[in-house]
Formats: C-alpha cells, structure tokens, sequence
C-alpha cells in the first residue's frame, strides 16, 4: 500500500501472510505513550522557563512576550 520497505510479504511453509501495517491501535499508543507525554514535558518546561525569566530575570521569554 504505501510500499514501505519492510511490508514483504513472503512464504512461511506454503502460507502468505500479510506483513505487518499501521493501525489506529498504533497510532493511539504512539501519541498516548511518546507524544503525549513529550509535549508534555515540553508545555511543562516552555512554562517553567516564562515564569522564571519573567519573575526572577525580569526579561522577556518566549512567543508570550509579543501578546503583552
């Protein structure tokens, strides 16, 4: 279908078995399990740093700067 090189299908004892595809099922645990918690830990951070540039510096950080 999108002709990934590992989506052979070759035979296994006279069988051809589909090879292996992307599912919604992976693509949930993708975005729950990595991506989800990434940008996460990124908002988190990106936060952080707005608070303490802009109380403890007394600078400006970050895109939030242009909006004040």
């Amino acid at each position: 279908m999108l002709g990934l090189p590992f989506r052979r299908s070759t035979p296994v004892k006279g069988v051809v078995a589909e090879g292996p595809r992307f599912t919604l099922w992976a693509g949930l645990y993708f975005f729950g399990f990595v991506a989800g918690p990434f940008l996460l830990a990124c908002l988190a951070l990106d936060i952080g740093f707005y608070f303490l540039f802009k109380n403890v510096f007394n600078s400006c950080y970050g895109v939030l700067c242009f909006f004040e």
